[in-house]
């Protein structure tokens, strides 16, 4: 059950009179998912306008379509709902979600590490809804709030930012009892311009927090955690990190190409509780931990926050190991990608010490005026780490592929790079592939 299953909840939550009267199945923004019984909302982008595609919606099954084009404005047909701006919309019809939801709103934010800290909350509580696929933007938080469950206790929901705003739009609607700001790094620099930047648009959704609700957040920047206590002096604030100066800390950490074994710690805990993961990487930790400071503002039991965690069963979608070419091992981390993300996987990929190491990365792309720089930064870092084989896919990796030196190769075309993968993977290697969203890296996993 979701919050909207008809149209007399899509009436209510949208607040206008909807004549004609329906179940909704599905809700989508895409025609190519459009199935029968599918409320289509049609988004208008830069490059596309999605009320081209109503009559389209209409022939795969959709019993209605939100429209925002002219066009239909005194439309008669009665599977047409005409509003100024679906995407207003949207942000109204998540607003009164949220008026109505009686459980506790958790809201994640952070340069890196969201998707996954979101995940581990959302596996080690019961009655949980939480973010679907990627949906984190001004269109995605709405889709993942009208899929919820009225019935959850917990919403857990991942928000994105690529502009300053962003997140002050996203929070408003959620309105969260819990904000998590994983991590300060540098993501999206060709709109936010540096670090500060992205410290401030990552922070604004402090300022949507309840009165007395909590802000969980990383203690490794002196100068970060002083802004954050400056901003709100209503809220409490939690710390992690590995310093015992946080809150929740971690020690006797030990990596391997299994996953991490270390002990949390806390002023709030009588004994420390021990952590078994098949998560790998420290980055892994910083965000168990974070989960687990997140459970605690919750009130919920550490012990069997530890005891799910243990039992292996989270549904982490960045990462993921698989067998491969030839029988090597995939880590697919294709999904995204940015220089302090791409840093941390090359410190995953290096716990395999057996093995032949081969990053194989795409442009990061949305750095602004030090895209050069840090590809650059990348080409050495993954040298100095012990990385194998650098293979390059993009007109920026070629500086990273430079700066890497022996063993580094740049590869113009899709057909080049592919070739290269099935002639020269083997079963002694392990094969990291990453890139931004945009250079599409997944396509070289199918070769």
């Amino acid at each position: 059950m979701r919050f909207i299953n008809n149209t007399s909840d899509l009436s209510k939550y949208l607040g206008i009179r909807i004549e004609n009267q329906a179940l909704i199945k599905k809700i989508s923004t895409d025609t190519r998912t459009i199935k029968q019984g599918s409320l289509f909302i049609a988004i208008k982008g830069k490059n596309f306008n999605g009320n081209d595609y109503v009559q389209d919606a209409f022939k795969k099954g959709a019993v209605l379509a939100l429209v925002d084009d002219l066009r239909f404005k005194d439309s008669k047909n009665k599977k047409i709902i005409y509003v100024k701006n679906t995407i207003e919309s949207l942000t109204k019809i998540g607003k009164n979600i949220i008026k109505d939801f009686e459980g506790k709103v958790i809201a994640i934010t952070g340069s890196n590490g969201k998707t996954s800290t979101t995940s581990i909350v959302a596996d080690s509580l019961r009655k949980v809804s939480t973010t679907i696929e990627n949906f984190n933007n001004e269109i995605g938080v709405p889709l993942s709030l009208i899929n919820a469950s009225p019935k959850s206790d917990y919403l857990v929901l991942e928000i994105g930012a690529s502009k300053f705003n962003d997140i002050d739009h996203l929070s408003k609607i959620l309105k969260p009892d819990i904000g998590i700001i994983t991590n300060i790094g540098n993501s999206h620099l060709e709109e936010l311009k540096n670090t500060n930047g992205v410290l401030r648009v990552k922070s604004e959704i402090i300022t949507h927090i309840k009165k007395n609700g909590f802000l969980v957040v990383p203690n490794d920047n002196e100068k970060h955690l002083s802004f954050w206590k400056k901003v709100r002096k209503d809220i409490n604030i939690v710390t992690f990190g590995k310093s015992k100066s946080a809150d929740f800390y971690s020690y006797k950490a030990d990596l391997n190409s299994d996953g991490a074994n270390f002990y949390i710690s806390s002023k709030n805990l009588v004994d420390s509780i021990k952590i078994k993961t098949t998560l790998e990487g420290e980055h892994n930790i910083m965000n168990i931990l974070a989960s687990c400071a997140c459970h605690f503002c919750l009130n919920q039991d550490l012990d069997l926050f530890a005891k799910k965690i243990n039992l292996n069963k989270l549904t982490i979608k960045r990462q993921r190991k698989t067998k491969w070419l030839n029988g090597s091992t995939l880590i697919d981390d294709t999904y995204n990608a940015n220089p302090d993300s791409t840093k941390k996987s090359i410190d995953l990929l290096c716990n395999y010490n057996n093995k032949k190491k081969i990053l194989i990365l795409g442009d990061m792309l949305e750095l602004g005026k030090f895209k050069k720089n840090l590809h650059k930064e990348i080409g050495i870092y993954a040298k100095q780490k012990g990385i194998d084989n650098f293979l390059g896919f993009g007109n920026l990796t070629k500086v990273a592929v430079d700066a890497f030196g022996k063993n580094g190769f740049f590869f113009n075309g899709e057909k080049d790079l592919k070739a290269y993968i099935k002639d020269n993977i083997s079963s002694k290697d392990i094969i990291l592939i990453k890139g931004s969203r945009g250079m599409k890296m997944e396509r070289f996993i199918d070769v």
